[in-house]
C-alpha cells in the first residue's frame, strides 16, 4: 500500500512538474536574437509602416521584436531620431485597461509594431510577419531595389 501511495505522489509531482513547464514556456516565448532584427531591411520595412500608420495621426510609435516583444537596442531606436512622430522602444509604452497605448513618460496615445519574423522569399526579398497594436497581423513583402528596401506588398494574415 505505501508503494501505491509513494508510486502516486511521484506520478503526481512529475505531471504538476510537466503542466508547470509547459504553462510558463507557452506564455513566455523565448527573447528575440535583437541582431538578427535589427537591420537595413527592418528599418526601411519600418519607415513604409510609418507612412502607412501615418493618416491615423499617431503621436509615437513603439518598436519589438519577435514573439516576446524583445525591445530594439539603443543603436537601432537612434536612426529613427529624426522622424516624426517619435519611435521608442515597446517598454515605453503601458496598456491601459480600455485598451490604449499610452507612452509611460508623456501619455502621448501611439502604436506598437512588433516585427515577429522574416523569411527570405528570393534573394534579396523577404517575407516579413508584422503585428500592430489594434490586433491586425500583415505579411509584407519587402525588396532591396537600388540599395533601398521597400514595401512591395501586404497581405492579411
Amino acid at each position: 500500500m505505501k508503494k501505491i501511495a509513494i508510486i502516486t505522489l511521484i506520478l503526481g509531482m512529475i505531471a504538476s512538474g510537466a503542466c508547470w513547464w509547459k504553462f510558463h514556456h507557452a506564455s513566455n516565448p523565448p527573447r528575440a536574437n535583437v541582431a538578427e532584427f535589427e537591420s537595413d531591411m527592418t528599418e526601411g520595412l519600418l519607415r513604409g509602416i510609418f507612412q502607412e500608420l501615418d493618416a491615423g495621426n499617431p503621436a509615437v510609435y513603439f518598436v519589438a521584436f519577435g514573439e516576446s516583444r524583445t525591445e530594439p537596442s539603443p543603436a537601432f531606436i537612434a536612426r529613427f531620431a529624426d522622424h516624426v512622430p517619435p519611435v521608442r522602444i515597446f517598454t515605453s509604452s503601458v496598456l491601459t485597461p480600455n485598451g490604449l497605448i499610452l507612452e509611460t513618460s508623456t501619455g502621448r496615445a501611439g502604436v506598437i509594431i512588433q516585427i515577429i519574423s522574416f523569411k527570405e522569399y528570393i534573394p534579396g526579398t523577404f517575407d516579413v510577419r508584422v503585428a500592430l497594436s489594434n490586433n491586425n497581423r500583415f505579411v509584407y513583402r519587402v525588396s532591396n531595389t537600388t540599395d533601398a528596401w521597400k514595401i512591395k506588398s501586404r497581405k492579411a494574415e
